[in-house]
Formats: structure tokens, sequence, C-alpha cells
């Protein structure tokens, strides 16, 4: 259960993120419009509860991880020396090595999909000056789908 909460907890990081800087975008992108004679005047709704999840998820994924880290060091078959965050599971030597296999193919999965995140910018230019928010979300997603990968591959090889 605990690596479902981290994981959670990470993809909510990010998602947060991604929409709170989306807020910021959307609201300096009608100033530039406006400032470049596109537009002549705006009304601006600034949304504030970006910022607010954003604050209790950070506030929520520290504080999980410092216990995790306590109970790492509380834990006599722990391997502290391979502790790096909460996803990693350092409880005895066959979870160090899970944790290494499902790492390596993260990065794996992490660097074919940003080829094809990023290449898909290629096709698409002038849609990003009416939609900002596919470079952000399409960005957003990588490190995401990183934690997916990890987060199904261990429980795989736990399982095995």
């Amino acid at each position: 259960m605990r690596i479902y909460i981290t994981i959670f907890l990470r993809i909510m990081f990010f998602v947060s993120l991604a929409f709170l800087v989306f807020e910021y975008l959307r609201v300096e992108q009608l100033f530039i419009q406006m400032e470049r004679g596109f537009i002549d005047e705006i009304s601006v709704d600034i949304i504030k509860w970006p910022v607010y999840v954003f604050i209790v998820v950070v506030v929520l994924l520290m504080a999980n991880e410092i216990i995790q880290f306590l109970q790492v060091k509380k834990n006599k078959n722990s391997i502290l020396s391979a502790y790096l965050t909460a996803e990693y599971d350092v409880s005895d030597e066959r979870a160090v090595e899970n944790t290494q296999k499902a790492v390596s193919l993260s990065f794996v999965v992490i660097l074919s999909y940003s080829f094809f995140m990023i290449g898909s910018y290629l096709f698409i230019p002038n849609y990003f000056i009416d939609h900002i928010w596919f470079p952000l979300f399409t960005t957003a997603s990588i490190p995401i789908v990183g934690l997916l990968t990890y987060l199904i591959t261990y429980k795989g090889l736990a399982n095995h």
C-alpha cells in the first residue's frame, strides 16, 4: 500500500504543477495577445485552486518522504545506503534487486516515450499558439509514465 500512496502523491505533484503552470501561462498569454494587438481588452479570472492543491500535495509528499525515511532507518533489515526516495523499497536484498530492475525498465520507457512526445511537437507547431496546454501536459506526462511503469514493474516482480 505504501508504494501506491507514494506513486499517487508523486503523480499528483506533476499534475498539480502542470495545472499551476498552465494557469499562469493562460493569463500570461492573454496579456501578450493584448500587447500585440490581437485583442483590445481582457477580463482575467485568476483561478487559485491550482496553487492550493500544489501546496497540499507538496506538504503531503514531504511528510511521506520523512515518514518513509524514518521507517527505513528504524528497520534493522533495511539497506539504508540504497534508499533514495520513498518509492524505493530497501527492506531487504530481494526488494532492492526488484527496485533496480523496475527503475531500469522505467528509464528505458521514459527515454522512448520522451522521444515520441518531443517528436510530436514537430507535427503541430501552430497548435501550440491556440492550445498552450499540449506541450505542457505532454511534458508533464513523461515522469508520470515513468512512475506508472515503475509501479507496474515493481509490483509484477514482487508478486513473481
